[in-house]
Order: C-alpha cells, then sequence, then structure tokens
C-alpha cells in the first residue's frame, strides 16, 4: 500500500461489519488511524480492530446507536479522546456508513419505521457531518465520504420507498454541502453501492439472482471494491473531485 493516508485520523460509522469493515480496513492499510463505530456488537468490532492491527494498522472500537437521539453526541465526544487524545480535537475523515433498510409496501408502514430510516440514515449522517466539517477546515483539509445507494438515484423496485427516500437525501445533503465548505479545504463526496454482497445482503441470498440480472456485470459487488472507491475519494489524488455521487454497482443503473 502507498500510505497516502499516514497519520490521518478517520471515523468509519457502522463498521463493525459488511462495507463498514471493508472501509475501516482499506483505511487503515493505508496508513488511517481508524476509529471503528458499532452499535450493537462488540465483539464483532473488536474483530476488526484486531484484523487491523494483526496488519500493523492502528484502530480503536467506540461503541455509539446512532439511530438514538444522543448516539451522534455520544460518538462525537468520543472523537478528542481515540488514541490518547493526541490528534487534539482534529478529525481528518469522515465516512458516513451506518445505514438501514426496511423492506415492505410503503402504505403500510409505521412511523417507527419512518423515524428509523431517517434517524440513522440521514440525521446522524448531518449532524457528524456539521461537527466533522467545523473541525476539517480549522486544518484546512479534509473528507467527507458519505455511503448512499444506487436506489439514491432511481426507484428500480417497489416496497423500499422509505430507503429511497432517505438515499435520495443522503444524495442531495451531499451536494449541498461541498458548495458550502469546499473552499475550506473540505471536500464532500459520496459513494452508491449496489448489490453487494454482505452477511445481511448475501449473493446467494432469496433474490439474489434477479439483483443480478439486473447488473450488467452480473454479479454482486465485493465490500472491498465499495473500499477502494472510498480509499480514492479520502486520499490527496482526489483533491479535485467534489460533490460527486460515485455509483459503484456493477451497472445496476445503466
Amino acid at each position: 500500500m502507498s500510505k497516502l493516508l499516514k497519520n490521518k485520523l478517520a471515523l468509519v460509522t457502522g463498521s463493525s461489519r459488511g462495507i463498514g469493515a471493508a472501509i475501516a480496513i482499506r483505511l487503515a492499510a493505508e496508513g488511517a488511524y481508524v476509529i471503528v463505530n458499532y452499535s450493537a456488537s462488540p465483539e464483532r468490532a473488536q474483530k476488526v480492530v484486531d484484523e487491523i492491527t494483526k496488519a500493523d494498522g492502528l484502530a480503536e472500537a467506540v461503541h455509539a446507536d446512532l439511530g438514538s437521539p444522543e448516539g451522534p453526541k455520544t460518538l462525537i465526544a468520543s472523537i478528542d479522546k481515540c488514541f490518547g487524545g493526541e490528534f487534539g480535537g482534529r478529525l481528518d475523515i469522515l465516512v458516513n456508513n451506518a445505514g438501514t433498510a426496511e423492506f415492505g409496501p410503503f402504505l403500510e408502514s409505521s412511523d417507527q419505521s419512518y423515524d428509523k430510516h431517517f434517524n440513522l440514515n440521514v440525521r446522524s449522517l448531518i449532524e457528524l457531518s456539521k461537527d466533522a466539517a467545523k473541525r476539517m477546515a480549522k486544518s484546512g483539509w479534509g473528507r467527507i465520504i458519505n455511503i448512499g445507494a444506487s436506489f439514491g438515484e432511481g426507484a428500480p423496485i417497489p416496497g423500499v420507498t422509505l430507503y429511497i427516500a432517505s438515499k435520495f437525501a443522503v444524495h442531495g445533503f451531499t451536494r449541498g454541502l461541498s458548495r458550502e465548505v469546499g473552499s475550506t479545504g473540505v471536500t464532500v463526496n459520496g459513494v452508491q453501492p449496489g448489490p453487494t454482497n454482505t452477511d445481511l445482503s448475501p449473493e446467494d441470498g432469496p433474490v439474489s439472482d434477479w439483483f443480478k440480472k439486473l447488473t450488467s456485470l452480473g454479479r454482486f459487488g465485493k465490500a472491498e471494491e465499495i473500499a477502494a472507491a472510498v480509499a480514492f475519494l479520502a486520499s490527496p489524488e482526489s483533491a479535485f473531485i467534489n460533490g460527486e455521487n460515485l455509483t459503484v454497482d456493477g451497472g445496476f443503473n445503466a
């Protein structure tokens, strides 16, 4: 690895499994100190930390349930304590990965489902981005990367209306914030994965063949392929890219 992120502090939300874990591992391999955020399983988070440290990387696990009103505040407060506080309030990279999706007809959806989607997928992302942008502006360099979805640009199937609405919000927020903070040296971009093989969305699941047919490559993506796109947007090499939503979906939206 080229270590383009050496001595950078990165926070990856929802990074105890799946795409988030792959992102945390890749950023650490590029030299970043990584805060591994989890909401439910300290054991899974510790496995990610252990994998990073075994490869001579640096990581710490931090608990915060970002779907709760106090979750973002808890996570923000922890930033200054990680790695012995050696970053002095600095945060260089924020990857807003934590998210949720529930399937079912919108007309039968509950207020709780609405709250679940927008508190985690949108509200926490906005709160963390606001804090991160202020920190990054002080140092004159920063990367905010929002993990959206290929559903953030279209509605190819029924039954995921609230999820689609939340990811459209992420897409729009990414563009809007990029306009506000670009002059401070902070870039804001998004990565929009398509069908990706994780334990929550396995490539051999009950509807996987149908999803594969919707991609032009005929397969699910790998979490590491999403992480590679994030690593590029986090690196100095992406300095002239701002306000973009990079779709990494194997041609799902083609």
